[in-house]
């Protein structure tokens, strides 16, 4: 029996860059590559988490667009990014199966109802917005669905990526968050946004440290990540213009100059071994493209 696969590209993400607290993220030069698989014949369950949040998005997709879902539904990683470590993989798949489902049922959504589903299925839109449409994005929930804008970077810009061997699931992490913040910290935390965003659009380097200093989310959630502020202080130490828990965690982020991303990395995996803890590193830039379908194929089921 034959059935149509549908192969998406998305990239890895990194959301909040500290201050941008579910509003902000970017997209990784790291892609997945999924492969959904569509046909009548029925299929076993998989027992794998992220092909199980990419068959979930794509039944979600049809009952969005109204039409029945195949009996036969499959879904493939070619690359795998790590889940639990704050690179946007439970966005990468959600992403994945919606764009596979739009490409196989004619573009019935455009690409913001795209987006609204993936943002529905995530909970929040920081790491759906960018792993769909690449670069630097904000993004924000309105009355009428989302406002989003694609935000300016330098160009030369690397990101030098730490990614511990333990995970920080995103629900435990926000289960840390106070319910409520102070004026002052309020204050500070959305003044240094708005500094964050205008010195990446003008290529001052020398202000994202300052930035990046939040008060919302990375210090409450250094309790599931002891060694978090060592790691920042050694990334700067090794050069980096600034650092971030990227998303929930567990992975820790930065920029860093030009060719600066190797000795940055090794600074930072330096000290969460010296912390007792394990983990590696990856040195790769911000993505200018978002998810795009790849390739479309009659396969034999």
């Amino acid at each position: 029996m034959e059935g149509t696969a549908v192969t998406v590209r998305v990239p890895a993400t990194s959301a909040n860059i500290g201050t941008g607290f579910d509003c902000l993220g970017l997209a990784l030069d790291l892609f997945a590559s999924v492969t959904v698989t569509f046909s009548d014949a029925e299929q076993l369950p998989t027992n794998d988490v992220g092909e199980k949040m990419v068959l979930s998005a794509a039944r979600a997709a049809y009952e969005r667009i109204g039409r029945p879902s195949p009996a036969g539904l499959t879904a493939r990683y070619t690359v795998a990014i790590p889940l639990g470590r704050g690179l946007g993989a439970s966005a990468v798949a959600r992403v994945a199966g919606v764009l596979a489902v739009n490409e196989r049922e004619g573009h019935p959504l455009d690409e913001d109802a795209c987006l609204g589903l993936a943002a529905d299925l995530e909970g929040h839109v920081d790491n759906a917005c960018p792993a769909l449409f690449g670069g630097v994005q904000a993004c924000v929930a309105t009355e009428d669905g989302f406002a989003r804008v694609r935000c300016r970077y330098p160009s030369d810009l690397q990101v030098a990526l730490l990614i511990p061997d333990h995970s920080m699931p995103t629900k435990e992490a926000r289960r840390l968050l106070p319910d409520s913040y102070s004026r002052q910290d309020a204050i500070h935390t959305s003044s240094r946004l708005g500094l964050l965003v205008a010195a990446l659009a003008s290529g001052r380097t020398d202000l994202l440290d300052e930035a990046t200093q939040d008060r919302f989310h990375q210090r409450q959630r250094s309790a599931l990540f002891p060694p978090l502020y060592d790691v920042f202080a050694s990334a700067k130490g090794a050069g980096a213009y600034a650092a971030w828990l990227s998303g929930a965690g567990s992975s820790v982020a930065a920029f860093t100059p030009e060719e600066g991303g190797r000795d940055v990395a090794k600074a930072m995996l330096d000290t969460l071994e010296g912390a007792g803890m394990s983990g590696r590193t990856l040195v790769t830039r911000i993505a200018a493209s978002g998810a795009e379908v790849s390739r479309v194929e009659m396969v034999d089921v």
